[in-house]
């Protein structure tokens, strides 16, 4: 490919393991910025860049490229969690990307109920195959509108409240063996 557009879009329309990761992962170094507009920690792509290799589930492809700008979208479900620790695998390995990385902030968080919710169905007899990590859940709480995103954090008073919208819908479904933190542990766990 000996001229590339100056956008570019990598789109993956099967079940999600088509090699977008990979391909992004070759490109990106032509590129300024690269944006993950989509998708959770479900999957994962090895990122090789000067034999540098590093396996990453929630930060866009283009980190190991210092020159990249990474966005990561309002249609990402995070598990902060996970992506705190890439952050961290990342740092350890000389990438700080405290000045080139933008979160939406209307990107949602996986909370522990959506995990522990999806683990749920898929002990039942419905099992679909899910990874059991909550993005399903996750996205059906955004779609409702009882999510919690990324700027709901800038709003340490009023996260109790946005959790327990749907922590309170799973608690009623799943029952005390669920054993979901509190509100306000869930709450105090993500700040």
């Amino acid at each position: 490919m000996s001229v590339l557009a100056e956008n570019l879009a990598i789109l993956g329309l099967q079940w999600g393991d088509e090699g977008k990761g990979k391909l992004v992962d070759l490109l990106s170094a032509r590129f300024k910025n690269v944006v993950r507009f989509q998708g959770g920690n479900n999957a994962g792509h090895t990122v090789v860049v000067d034999g540098v290799s590093i396996a990453l589930h929630q930060v866009p492809s283009g980190a190991l490229h210092e020159g990249c700008f990474l966005v990561v979208g309002s249609g990402v479900v995070l598990n902060l969690e996970v992506f705190l620790q890439e952050l961290d695998r990342l740092s350890k390995r000389g990438f700080d990307l405290t000045d080139r990385l933008l979160i939406s902030d209307k990107a949602h968080i996986i909370l522990p109920h959506h995990i522990a919710l999806d683990k749920w169905r898929e002990g039942g007899l419905h099992k679909i195959g899910t990874t059991g990590r909550g993005i399903g859940p996750a996205y059906e709480m955004k779609a409702a509108r009882m999510g919690v995103r990324m700027g709901d954090l800038l709003h340490p008073a009023t996260l109790p409240e946005r959790i327990s919208h749907g922590h309170a819908e799973v608690s009623q479904l799943l029952g005390a063996e669920a054993g979901l933190a509190s509100v306000p542990d869930t709450a105090r766990d993500i700040l």
